[in-house]
């Protein structure tokens, strides 16, 4: 098993024993011929990173609201409950679950699931069933046990070649409201795709200590050597952004609590597991500037030589030029 695999298998065991499934009111098994989920793929610790998803039941089940995304879905191990009340609510959990297609085959008895982007590697996926969820003739699908209630699939993605994530640009001077236009420019420079959803984006604040918020799921991962945005939900697109660009939320009216203009930025970006992963600006080596901030370098480090301030109004999720190096920054 890899090491990757022997870090998720505990949290494997835990969805499953903790029993994801086992929500208030299961209510006894009904009897048959109700149609049952029949097994789901893939499974176990290293799932490719592109492999299509399916569920399999023993009778085939209806199209209506599939497509929406109101009855099954798949998502990271750590959002399974709240997609979970979603789907019980007859909600679509929206960024919350893995965009992508979703198709019935072999008649109906399994739903496939394509993922537009490949899953983000070394990563436990929980598939979700919910009871909303009718066969072709109108009843309740049940679980394997016969009980009607929301169901978990899982398995786990193969390590693969990791992301690497370079924080390369940031603006905490806009014009008003600041909310709205404060944003901090990532780079994926490693060789998988990059998911900040859990990840947790830092600041030092005037008195020393840090403060952040924690990233909400995005439509996508960032690809390798793509430019994504972390900005918060109060964004307003004041700026013009190359189309596709990736864009996750952290913090709902402000970015990590608001980035002061008064001193230079200084930014973590750590992963879920609270290991430092980036950084802008450590001990104080990046510049205040008019408007946004950049490194210079994406390869290098925080060195203060390796900061500028950007010409004009800066170029959020865009390349600027190419280094001697050959990074685009």
């Amino acid at each position: 098993m890899s090491r990757t695999g022997s870090r998720l298998a505990p949290l494997l065991g835990l969805i499953l024993g903790a029993g994801l499934a086992e929500l208030p009111g299961c209510g006894p098994a009904a009897p048959a011929p109700h149609t049952r989920i029949a097994g789901w793929s893939p499974q176990g610790l290293d799932a490719p990173l592109d492999v299509p998803v399916t569920v399999d039941f023993t009778a085939p089940i209806a199209a209506d609201g599939l497509a929406d995304g109101r009855h099954v879905a798949l998502c990271r191990a750590a959002d399974a409950r709240a997609v979970a009340r979603a789907l019980e609510a007859g909600e679509a959990p929206g960024l919350l679950a893995v965009q992508g297609a979703v198709s019935l085959t072999e008649g109906g008895r399994r739903i496939l699931l394509r993922p537009r982007l490949p899953l983000a590697g070394g990563s436990a996926w929980v598939l979700v069933v919910a009871p909303t969820l009718r066969d072709a003739d109108g009843r309740p699908v049940l679980d394997p046990e016969g009980h009607r209630r929301s169901w978990f699939g899982t398995f786990s993605t193969v390590a693969g070649p990791p992301p690497r994530p370079v924080l390369t640009e940031v603006r905490a001077v806009a014009m008003t409201p600041q909310a709205g236009g404060e944003y901090v420019e990532v780079l994926n420079l490693g060789g998988g795709p990059l998911d900040l959803s859990g990840w947790r984006l830092e600041k030092r604040t005037s008195s020393g200590l840090l403060a952040g918020c924690t990233v909400a799921a995005a439509a996508a991962p960032l690809l390798p050597g793509d430019f994504g945005l972390l900005t918060s939900a109060a964004w307003d697109g004041r700026y013009l952004v190359p189309d596709g660009t990736v864009r996750f939320t952290c913090g709902a009216a402000t970015l990590a609590g608001g980035l002061a203009d008064d001193r230079p930025p200084e930014l973590r970006l750590l992963d879920w597991t609270g290991a430092l992963l980036a950084s802008f600006g450590a001990d104080g080596s990046a510049p205040r500037c008019p408007a946004a901030v950049e490194r210079i370098d994406p390869a290098a480090g925080d060195e203060p030589d390796n900061f500028g301030c950007a010409l004009e109004e800066g170029s959020p999720g865009a390349c600027n030029s190419v280094t001697p190096a050959g990074w685009c920054r």
